[in-house]
Parts: C-alpha cells; sequence; structure tokens
C-alpha cells in the first residue's frame, strides 16, 4: 500500500503534463475555424491563432545517409494542400479558411511515411469539396 502512494503522484504527474502536447496534436477543425471569429482568414491566422506552436522552427536537423557528422541542413517545416506539396509555410496564407475542412500537423516521421523522405515537418491542409 504504501509503495503504491509513492508512485501514484508520479503517474498523475505524467498525465497532466502529456495532456497540453495532445492538445497540440489535435487537428484544427473547420468548426474550431468558425468558432475563432472573423479575425482568421486565412489558414495561416487558423494555425497561428488557434495551433502557434506548429509554426515554430523545428529543432532537427536533416542528414542523408552517407553524409559525415555535422553536416546536413536543419529542417523545415513544408506545407501539404490535398496530398500536394506546395512548399513552406508562407502558402498557408493563400488558403481562405471558408475552404478549409480540417489542418493536421504531421511530425518528419509521419509525414515522411505518408509523403516519401521529408526535410521536415509538414502541416496537411484538407479543403472541403
Amino acid at each position: 500500500m504504501l509503495k503504491l502512494t509513492r508512485t501514484l503522484p508520479i503517474a498523475c504527474v505524467f498525465v497532466l503534463a502529456a495532456a497540453p502536447l495532445e492538445a497540440q496534436r489535435r487537428p484544427i477543425t473547420a468548426t474550431e475555424i468558425e468558432r475563432a471569429g472573423a479575425m482568421v482568414t486565412t489558414a495561416f491566422d487558423a494555425v497561428n491563432s488557434l495551433r502557434p506552436r506548429w509554426l515554430q522552427a523545428p529543432r532537427e536537423i536533416i542528414s542523408m545517409p552517407g553524409s559525415s557528422a555535422g553536416e546536413g541542413r536543419m529542417a523545415q517545416i513544408h506545407v501539404y494542400q490535398d496530398d500536394h506539396d506546395m512548399g513552406g509555410v508562407d502558402f498557408l496564407k493563400t488558403i481562405p479558411v471558408e475552404s478549409v475542412a480540417s489542418i493536421r500537423w504531421l511530425s518528419t516521421n509521419e509525414a515522411g511515411s505518408r509523403y516519401g523522405p521529408s526535410e521536415g515537418p509538414v502541416i496537411a491542409v484538407t479543403l472541403k469539396h
């Protein structure tokens, strides 16, 4: 019984610390964008207002197999619209929120498994059809 009492607070702290990360990974939905109000007019505005951490520069260095240690380049965020690579984050500024069904953030590994070799994380936009 005493042993359980000692481990319980540690488990609770872990669960509470993980909750904000889960919220950051949750996709942005059209409903959430509508609730954000009139100040959100582009997909960039939606991400910047609702999940600003998605726009932070990744802290990873991409190195290709066969390159020497220390060689590589900084990971970059790419935007995919309906599974097509559209370039960097600035492309989000061209997408009106009225046409957005959802926006998701994918890690470099998730992006690589879905779209092929990736230079960094991806913000994936799905449009309404």
